[in-house]
């Protein structure tokens, strides 16, 4: 069955796992010709993905280091050069789940580096290859709006991605080329498995206030909003909840429902 995804080739960065991998299948299955590409080792992927070809669409793979911006340059022209784009979906990243005073500067600069100026290179090196009608989706987070107990680094990274797509879009959409900001609660992927033990009990705490939601119904719902052109797509009714919160209360109470669940979970 014809769906908006059919015949359409996505790129996806940060593909081999995670929300990159899920919204690999779920465009498979909708006919997209996909072009993957990962820092890491994609081979399990597409394995995966080979078996689940029933559309025998084409799959293509490159290594990825969004960091480095002359990579990122020649990978996307090599790949634009074969298939170009018609969407990019943009996943790559970390997460920083360390307290300020915890927290070395390497890692610090680790995730501005990987979070915005990855995103920054992608983006970069795609534009060439966008026209009229195409689109790009940028993974933001709710980290985006509100700061989080243990996340001055991925809140610094992700405001900042937040700002950027709004200048962006101001750009870019008036020469056809649209824009999404997907800016989702916590997910369960390996970047937040990997926080266990490592997030302090307070930030855990804050997570909670936004939900949790089924990665499956996330890239759902960001597939959903990149087919109605939606330029922000938050997924999950505590999260939209805490959106109204941030738009429509002063911000000294947002701070006092933050403080009050720190000093809980800290007991």
């Amino acid at each position: 069955m014809m769906s908006y995804f059919t015949n359409k080739t996505v790129y996806i960065t940060g593909a081999a796992s995670g929300i990159g991998f899920e919204t690999a299948k779920q465009l498979l299955k909708l006919g997209s010709n996909l072009v993957l590409f990962d820092v890491k080792p994609l081979d399990d992927a597409l394995t995966t993905l080979h078996r689940l070809n029933m559309h025998e669409v084409s799959i293509s793979t490159y290594k990825l280091d969004v960091t480095d911006a002359d990579m990122t340059t020649q990978q996307i022209i090599a790949a634009a050069n074969d298939s170009p784009p018609d969407i990019l979906m943009h996943f790559a990243g970390v997460t920083g789940p360390w307290t300020f005073d915890d927290m070395s500067q390497e890692q610090f600069e680790r995730v501005i580096s990987i979070n915005l100026f990855g995103t920054r290179n992608v983006l970069a090196a795609i534009r060439p290859f966008l026209s009229r009608g195409n689109q790009v989706m940028v993974t933001a987070s709710m980290a985006s709006f509100i700061g989080s107990y243990g996340y001055s680094s991925y809140s610094a990274s992700k405001f900042a991605i937040w700002g950027m797509m709004q200048s962006i879009s101001y750009e870019w959409k008036p020469v056809g080329i649209d824009i999404t900001v997907f800016s989702p609660p916590a997910i369960d992927t390996p970047l937040t498995q990997a926080e266990v033990g490592t997030m302090a009990k307070a930030g855990v705490g804050m997570k909670k206030l936004a939900g949790e939601l089924k990665i499956e119904d996330a890239v759902k719902s960001m597939l959903k909003g990149v087919e109605n052109r939606e330029f922000l797509v938050v997924p999950g009714v505590m999260a939209n909840i805490i959106r109204l919160q941030l738009r429509f209360f002063p911000v000294s109470w947002v701070n006092w429902i933050g403080h009050k669940t720190v000093a809980f979970s800290l007991k």
